[in-house]
This record gives C-alpha cells, sequence and structure tokens, in this order.
C-alpha cells in the first residue's frame, strides 16, 4: 500500500504567499521550505525581508548579497552590508560600510581588509583612528598591528634579532621548565641530583625510557672519570644529546630548476599555512617569482589564511572553491607556472588524520599532478610539525610518510613549548632531517635548524 502525504492547509498557503503562514513554517523549524517558497516572491516587498533576514540567519551570504545589490540595498543595515561584502570577496565595498559606521571594530575591520588588499598606507590610517577608541584590552594587539605595517612601509627601524638571540627566545618556555642552567650549577654530584636530571629531561619531553638511558650512562661517566663538580657533567650531557641529533640536521634545497615545487603536509593547526606565508616571503625577498597553491580546499578558512598570506608576502596565489579536487587546484598551479615562468610554487595540502585513507590517496593524486608537468618534483616534500605536542608528532608524521616520501621536517610553535626536547626522539625515530625551526611569530622567525646550537641553548 502506498500512502501519499497531504500538504497541510498552513503549507498551501504559504506556497500561495501567506505571510503568516510562511512565519509559521519559520517558527517550526522549516527554514529550507520556508527558503524555497520566499524565492517566488522576491517581487513581494513584504516578503522580501523574511527572505533576506532567513538568508542571514542560515549564513547564506551571496545569496543575501544578491538580494540587497538587485532588489533593495536598504534591506541590511550598514553593518550587514559590510559583512556580506567581505564574505563575498567584495573588499573594497565592505571597507566603505565599515569607515561609514565609524566605531572601533568596524574601523579595526576596514584597516584589516585594506591590508589584505595590499593598500598598506590606508589601513596604517584607518587603524590608528581605530587605536583612538579602541578598549583597553584590544590596545595592545592592535599596536602590534600597526607598527608591523609601520615596518613594512620603512616608517619605523627594525632591529634586527641575530640568529642566536631567535634560537634563544625560541627555547625560552623549555629552558625555564627545565633549568639546566640552574641545575648545573655548582651542585654536588650524588643520586639526587641524577635523579633531578632524569626527571627534567622527562619534563622537556625528551621521553622516559630516553631520559632513563641517558641518566645511566652519565651517572657510569661521572664515576669512570671521577666527577666532582656538576658543571662538568653539563658537557658530558650535552654531548650524549648532540650525538643522537646530529645527524638529524638538514638544510632547505634552494631552487634549481624553474618551476621549483616544495609540498607541505602536515595536520590542520601545526603552522602549515603560516610557515608557506614565511617561505613565500623569503624566496620573494632573494628576487624569485613566487607563486602559491591553496591545495587544502577541505576548509574554506585555510584557502582565506593563504590568501592573506599570500598578499602579506607580495606573492601570487592560484585557489578554488571550498571542496574543490586539490589535484586539480595543484594543476592549475603548475600550469600557471610552467607558462608564466615563476621560479618557486609552494602547496598547501589538507592534514585531516581522521579520514587516513583518503589522505593518503590525496595526497599521492597531487603528487602525481605535479609530475606531469615536471617529472623530478617536488625538490621538497616538507613535514610541518607543532612543537607544542611534543612527541605526540611522530605519530602523525608516520602517516604522512606512508603518503608521500618525506625528505624534510618543519618544527613551528617552538617558542611556545616547554618541550623542546622532543627535538631528540623525532631525530631518533623518524630519521628525517629537521631543517627549519620557526621560532616566532614574525614573517622572518623562520630559522635553520642547527643542531650544536640547539642543545647548546638548551642546557645554557
Amino acid at each position: 500500500m502506498v500512502f501519499f502525504w497531504k500538504k497541510s492547509k498552513e503549507e498551501k498557503l504559504a506556497q500561495q504567499g501567506d505571510k503568516n503562514a510562511i512565519l509559521k513554517l519559520i517558527e517550526q523549524g522549516k527554514k529550507e521550505q520556508a527558503i524555497r517558497i520566499l524565492e517566488n516572491f522576491k517581487d513581494n516587498p513584504e516578503l522580501l525581508p523574511i527572505l533576506y533576514k532567513l538568508y542571514l540567519e542560515e549564513e547564506k551570504y551571496y545569496y543575501a548579497y544578491q538580494l540587497i545589490e538587485h532588489y533593495n540595498k536598504d534591506l541590511a543595515t550598514a553593518k550587514e552590508r559590510a559583512l556580506i561584502y567581505e564574505k563575498v570577496g567584495e573588499k573594497h565595498k565592505a571597507v566603505e560600510e565599515y569607515l561609514k559606521i565609524g566605531d572601533f571594530d568596524s574601523l579595526r575591520s576596514a584597516g584589516s581588509l585594506l591590508y589584505q588588499l595590499g593598500e598598506k598606507n590606508k589601513a596604517l590610517e584607518v587603524l590608528q583612528r581605530a587605536m583612538n577608541l579602541a578598549p583597553a584590552l584590544e590596545r595592545e594587539k592592535l599596536q602590534k598591528d600597526i607598527q608591523r605595517i609601520k615596518q613594512e612601509l620603512g616608517l619605523v627601524e627594525v632591529e634586527k634579532e641575530s640568529f642566536l638571540d631567535k634560537i634563544r627566545k625560541g627555547l625560552k618556555k623549555t629552558k625555564e621548565t627545565i633549568e639546566f642552567g640552574v641545575l648545573f650549577r655548582g651542585r654536588k654530584v650524588d643520586e639526587e641530583l641524577f635523579e633531578e636530571i632524569e626527571e627534567k629531561l622527562i619534563r622537556a619531553d625528551v621521553g622516559a625510557k630516553l631520559a632513563v638511558k641517558l641518566t645511566e650512562e652519565l651517572r657510569k661517566e661521572a664515576i669512570r672519570k671521577n666527577i666532582q663538580k656538576s658543571e662538568d657533567l653539563r658537557e658530558i650531557l650535552s654531548n650524549m644529546l648532540l650525538n643522537l641529533i646530529k645527524d638529524c640536521e638538514g638544510h632547505l634545497k634552494e631552487p634549481t630548476e624553474t618551476p621549483s615545487v616544495y609540498l607541505f603536509l602536515g595536520v590542520n593547526g601545526s603552522g602549515k599555512t603560516t610557515t608557506i606565508g614565511k617561505l613565500a616571503y623569503k624566496f620573494k625577498s632573494e628576487n624569485k617569482k613566487v607563486l602559491l597553491c591553496a591545495g587544502d580546499t577541505f576548509r574554506a578558512a585555510a584557502i582565506e589564511q593563504l590568501e592573506v598570506w599570500a598578499q602579506r608576502a607580495g606573492v601570487d596565489i592560484v585557489k578554488k572553491h571550498e571542496g574543490a579536487d586539490p589535484a586539480s587546484v595543484v594543476y592549475q598551479a603548475m600550469e600557471k607556472a610552467l607558462n608564466e615562468g615563476y621560479h618557486v610554487v609552494l602547496i598547501d595540502t589538507a592534514g585531516r588524520l581522521h579520514t587516513k585513507e583518503p589522505l593518503i590517496r590525496e595526497l599521492r593524486k597531487i603528487k602525481s599532478s605535479i609530475q606531469k608537468f615536471t617529472p623530478h618534483q617536488p625538490l621538497e616534500t616538507l613535514l610541518v610539525l607543532d612543537a607544542t605536542i611534543g612527541q605526540n608528532s611522530i605519530s602523525q608524521a608516520k602517516v604522512f610518510r606512508e603518503a608521500v616520501d618525506v625528505n624534510g621536517i618543519i618544527l613551528t610553535k617552538l617558542d611556545g613549548t616547554s618541550k623542546g626536547g622532543a627535538v631528540v626522539p623525532i631525530c631518533q625515530e623518524l630519521k628525517i632531517p629537521i631543517k627549519l625551526i620557526g621560532v616566532g611569530e614574525k614573517i622572518d622567525d623562520l630559522q635553520p635548524f642547527s643542531s650544536e646550537l640547539f642543545i647548546k641553548e638548551l642546557l645554557s
């Protein structure tokens, strides 16, 4: 027996454009049904505001944009128009609306959009206006943004940090946690000292087994050499740690053929997109023609974030919509790079470990797209690991290694972790060279990895 569900009287009235019936549908949570009905009555001035409001509630910004552009601009408040224009990519129109409003949040949004558009002088002027209205809690962050733009415009001198200063700053949290400098200062060499050394190695995320092993070797050396001063133990431990990681030091390969491709892997949140932006800035500073490829199409935010970095570094980008086939975006980028003579292509990829098999297939397809144009590329396949999760990053690395050959690690957020000692087990287990480390938020805070300097600062 077949049952035919009859439409209720209310639904029939709604389909005829009855306002009260449509509002009743919305109250019942049938918003999509209400939208479909209302789209047939766009010329009805009484129903159009209801459709517009539903579009906003459901975050259908492009449809809301069409309504205010083609039917009635006054449907939206200035703040709503600004938001809609920003969401659909009409950034100049969004800036105009934000400036009309003129409150702190609007001025800050306008300044940010102007910066993304490359209009840094205008961005600076607007953000300085925002500073006059800024709440106390927002002032420090806004001041940093203003200072950065001033530096980029050459209005203030940038005090250059040395390589050593950057490493020192990057390891600050780890050093504050384990306090090796204090531990080895004027202490009696006894069992209590060895127990503290072992504990601090574990706290630095060297790993329990390795910490026990290192402490035992240190104990034996102290007996064999009759060491009485704790300061002498520091040098022995330093040499032990250095021996464990010295073969892990790698160097980023410089671009050779045109284009040279750098493929980036890593889970969401590892700092991958930021790393790509910083490297784009580095290569651009070396007068290379750089192209970014937004191959992480799984998240719209990833595409937007990479676009911001492209603008900040002053380089070009190839992107498609959210959900597009990543391999097709890479294909388009490679085609553009070859046709237009780009020296460097930096490719972002998605990192969804909860969908392991699709991830592996996707990465292999991306590599295949690259090699259709240049069989010997990518020049570098770089895995970006978040230092703040310490040894847990090892299991992530193993999944990515199943998909493609990884020939280098970039360790990010070293300045934000007390687990800097995890470099040792990462080197020991993965046997992949660490080529760069992230030691801050500035655009030039991506530094080559030096095993000797790293251990020296770790124990200083």
